[in-house]
C-alpha cells in the first residue's frame, strides 16, 4: 500500500518497487526459510511434521515457496490496487494479521519450546532462547523487520517521487 502511486502509475513490476521486494525475498526470506528448515527442521515444522521422514530436498521447494509467497503477495497486491480495490486490500491484510496473531497465540508453546520431533512428543523441550535456536529466531526476525521498515521507507520515498512528476 505504499507503493501504490508507483503501481497505479507504472505496474507491479516497475523499478524500483518491485526490486526492493524481490531483493527482500531473495535476500532475505529465502536464507531464513533455509536457514530453519536445514537447521532447526523439527521447530521449523512446529513439531508437526516429522522431519526425519521428509528427504533433504524438500528444503529447497520451502525456502523457494516463502520467497513466492512474498512476491506473489506482492503481486496480489498490486492487482486490487490497480483495479481500485484498496478497501479489499485492507481486510484481506488485516484478516492475514488477525490469523497469524491467532496462530502464534495458539503456538506460543511450540514456538518458545526447542526440541527435537521425538522430544516434542514425550515433552522433553526447553526453552528456545537456552541454546542457539533463540538467538537465530531472534537475529532472523530483527533481519526480516529491519528489511521490510527499510524497503516500506524507500518505497515511500518513491511514492513521493511518482507523485511529483
Amino acid at each position: 500500500m505504499i507503493a501504490r502511486d508507483r503501481i497505479k502509475a507504472d505496474g507491479p513490476f516497475a523499478a524500483p518497487a518491485f526490486h526492493l521486494v524481490a531483493l527482500h525475498a531473495a535476500g532475505v526470506v529465502a536464507p531464513v526459510a533455509l536457514y530453519f528448515y536445514a537447521v532447526h527442521p523439527a521447530w521449523a515444522w512446529m513439531y508437526w511434521i516429522d522431519p526425519a521422514k521428509l528427504g533433504g530436498v524438500a528444503v529447497l521447494p520451502l525456502m523457494v515457496g516463502h520467497a513466492m509467497l512474498v512476491i506473489g503477495g506482492w503481486y496480489i497486491a498490486s492487482l486490487l490496487i490497480r483495479r481500485g480495490y484498496l478497501g479489499a486490500l485492507l481486510y484481506i491484510a488485516g484478516a492475514i494479521a488477525l490469523m497469524l496473531l491467532v496462530l502464534v497465540v495458539s503456538g506460543i508453546d511450540r514456538i518458545g519450546t526447542a526440541a527435537d520431533f521425538l522430544g516434542w512428543q514425550i515433552k522433553r523441550g526447553i526453552s528456545v532462547f537456552s541454546v542457539q535456536l533463540g538467538w537465530a529466531y531472534l537475529v532472523s526476525l530483527m533481519a526480516l523487520f529491519g528489511s521490510a521498515i527499510y524497503i516500506a521507507i524507500e518505497l515511500g520515498r518513491d511514492g513521493r517521487r511518482v507523485r511529483s512528476r
